[in-house]
């Protein structure tokens, strides 16, 4: 499958959340927005909250985060899976 070259995958952390949140989108606002579309409430301007932009599967937690994520190829949240 060819990725659209519009995208770029973002791995998102916070203190205010348990977890990373995994993101393809066209640019770090468009992934805020999804995450704020699906109740993940977190500020890009916020100083503790991380971004890696251009994240890959094996960037990843192997033990836990790789068995659960959807598909880093399409726009959408990928961790917590949501875009299948």
């Amino acid at each position: 499958m060819i990725k659209n070259p519009l995208l770029q995958s973002y791995w998102i952390e916070s203190p205010t959340i348990g977890f990373g949140l995994g993101v393809t989108a066209y640019s770090r606002d468009d992934a805020f927005k999804l995450l704020g579309e699906a109740g993940f409430m977190l500020s890009p301007d916020n100083p503790d909250v991380s971004v890696v932009e251009g994240v890959g599967v094996s960037d990843l937690d192997t033990n836990h985060v790789v068995p659960n994520i959807g598909p880093l190829v399409f726009r959408g949240i990928w961790h917590p899976r949501a875009n299948l």
